[in-house]
């Protein structure tokens, strides 16, 4: 009843047909909504898609559309009193029917009996309306007849033929009362009112009138608990919305979370390669030192045999010098000697003994300075080796405890990106199986792939939305938790592949990412378990509500593989996951419903029973089974 947003949505079809040249879909629009304003009341809205229509059918129509178009034509003309122009259509109609079967005659006559009576030729209109009357009552209509009678009425009325008009509205109420309309037969008992007023029998027309009150009070009362039945629904779909968009908004909660998961997995990776670099740069760095450290002790070493070396020289030249002081000290000596003896022949004895003793004393006193002026030579250069040795230990200590504790730390550094990439593993195969993701890993990038053969598996509870509206959403989320991760074990025990959930639906599939002979009877056997499990927590905990569910499973080949940029997500296409989808829509609670491959597949295991085709949303007749319970 929200005549202008249909209108505004069924305008952009309009547009989309009328560019593709699609007349049979423009023809069914205008129908629809030129339907919509007649049935409510809106004569001129319904005139206008009517007058849109006449182009396209009288082109391309057939005959017998043609003529239902004149019809409704001169039927909306009728209606806004412009009985000229609607006699003009209805005689285009006449004209189609005349050479070629309509399906409804009857209206067509009585359009044009009404259209004739209103342009002043009652007594031909009075015919078509008998003709129209004569074919309902042989086909026994009388819901129509009840219309009719009533149409007919009011043209004896208005020619002032008050016995026959009489006639035909007690017939007109007669059928209206057998077929339970409240309209029409409101009307005729108003007419019966008035009618009985212009014969002056005002008992009548008070009792048919009060008649009508009742009729109108009773539609009222309908229409009242229409509305409040109405209103009921609307609250129960408002209800249902806010669940559904608490169910929306936890979905997205989750995509922020998966969308968080990813961006810290980005982030460990990107620490990840820092820290790689930053390990490459304190090896590089360990390296280094390690090359200066024996740099350094290289040059340490070389240094201590330089100043040994210096030293050693050092010591050669004193002696050189000590032995030169001596050899002077020699000559002068001589030299002394020589002049005293020829200066003093007599004291020769003397002299030479006071010359023998002062030469003896010198002697003494410079070997004495000599002895010294070594010895404290080589204490001197053993003092400066031990404290260069000395040095050369400590640093060398020193640049040993350096590189333990850069060691230490490069170590734990090495533990710590460690145990990120372990963390962004397990982050990632919670996301994807483990064969995809090492492709991702390895590669990049995850190409689909085409299985010709798996099984697919569906399921969704019974009576969820219901559930839904007597549950807390905190009650059915926890109570949604449980069973699914009790159906994830019972998928990982027998070697499916979690594809996702939708609200309450499960779906899953064997047989990929790596292919395997078993995979139909892995997934009979998971859904056995877990009809089980359901049944078990049903006698354990009475008070759960989720307690039963429909499963259907299908085998045949699909396509599988990562789908999105940003937010990755292993997925599987194709017909087979569309047929395995209605398997289980078209499914029992409690019951495992199969297609006849799964059922080819696992016959030596599994015995079933034959359902029968049943029909498939575009898929025609599908043969269905019941798996036998052991």
């Amino acid at each position: 009843m929200r005549f202008d947003s249909a209108e505004i949505l069924y305008k952009d079809l309009i547009i989309k047909y009328r560019k593709e040249g699609n007349n049979s879909h423009l023809v069914r629009i205008y129908q629809k909504i030129a339907q919509a304003y007649d049935q409510n009341g809106f004569p001129e809205k319904s005139l206008f898609y009517y007058l849109s229509l006449q182009d396209i059918i009288e082109k391309a129509g057939t005959p017998q559309e043609q003529s239902l178009l004149y019809n409704n034509l001169g039927r909306q003309y009728a209606a806004m009193r412009d009985f000229t122009k609607a006699l003009l259509y209805l005689r285009k109609a006449e004209l189609q029917c005349a050479y070629v079967p309509c399906d409804y005659p009857e209206v067509l006559w009585a359009n044009l009996g009404i259209a004739l009576h209103n342009t002043g030729n009652s007594e031909q209109g009075m015919e078509y309306l008998m003709k129209a009357r004569s074919l309902l009552t042989a086909r026994k209509d009388y819901a129509a007849l009840a219309n009719l009678e009533h149409l007919i009425t009011g043209v004896f009325f208005s020619t002032n033929d008050l016995f026959n008009a009489l006639s035909h509205n007690e017939a007109a109420i007669q059928y209206a009362t057998s077929t339970m309309q409240d309209d029409v037969l409101a009307n005729a008992y108003r007419t019966a009112a008035d009618l009985y007023h212009e014969l002056f029998n005002f008992e009548k027309a008070f009792e048919f009138y009060r008649n009508y009150l009742d009729v109108l009070d009773s539609k009222r009362s309908k229409e009242q608990a229409r509305e409040q039945r109405l209103n009921q629904q609307r609250t129960l779909l408002a209800a249902s919305e806010g669940q559904i968009k608490f169910m929306i908004a936890r979905q997205n909660f989750k995509d922020l979370e998966i969308n968080q998961i990813k961006f810290d997995r980005e982030r460990l990776e990107l620490m990840s390669k820092n820290l790689e670099l930053e390990s490459r740069r304190k090896e590089d760095e360990v390296r280094l030192l390690e090359a200066q450290q024996d740099a350094d002790q290289a040059k340490l070493r070389e240094q201590t045999l330089q100043a040994l070396e210096a030293r050693q020289r050092l010591r050669l030249a004193d002696q050189q010098l000590n032995a030169e002081k001596q050899g002077r000290l020699i000559v002068e000596l001589r030299e002394k000697e020589q002049i005293e003896r020829s200066q003093n022949q007599a004291d020769s004895t003397i002299r030479a003994q006071e010359l023998e003793r002062i030469k003896r004393e010198q002697t003494f006193r410079k070997m004495q300075d000599g002895d010294f002026r070594r010895f404290a030579y080589i204490l001197g250069s053993l003092f400066l080796i031990l404290a260069m040795v000395g040095m050369a230990w400590w640093l060398a200590r020193r640049s040993k405890q350096r590189l333990e504790s850069q060691n230490r730390k490069i170590q734990i550094q090495n533990i710590e990106i460690q145990e990120a990439h372990r963390k962004s593993d397990e982050l990632l195969l919670n996301i994807l199986p483990e064969e995809i993701a090492a492709e991702l890993k390895a590669n990049g990038q995850a190409k689909p792939r085409l299985y010709k053969s798996a099984t697919i598996f569906f399921s969704d509870f019974v009576n969820f939305t219901r559930l839904s509206e007597t549950l807390s959403p905190e009650q059915l989320i926890d109570e949604l938790n449980e069973c699914f991760l009790a159906f994830d074990e019972i998928c990982e025990r027998h070697g499916l592949e979690k594809i996702k959930t939708i609200g309450d639906a499960y779906m899953c599939a064997g047989g990929l990412p790596l292919p395997n002979e078993s995979h139909a009877i892995d997934a009979v056997r998971a859904a056995l378990e877990m009809s089980a499990w359901l049944q078990k927590r049903k006698q354990t905990h009475p008070e759960t509500q989720l307690n039963e569910m429909r499963i259907g499973i299908h085998t045949g080949p699909v396509m599988a593989g990562v789908i999105g940029k940003n937010k990755f997500a292993y997925d599987i296409w194709g017909d087979a996951v569309n047929l395995a989808a209605r398997l289980e829509e078209h499914g029992e609670p409690g019951r495992v419903n199969i297609s006849a491959a799964t059922a080819e597949a696992v016959k030596h295991l599994f015995p079933s029973i034959h359902r029968g085709k049943k029909e498939v949303h575009n898929k025609g007749m599908v043969d269905m089974y019941f798996i036998v319970p052991a």
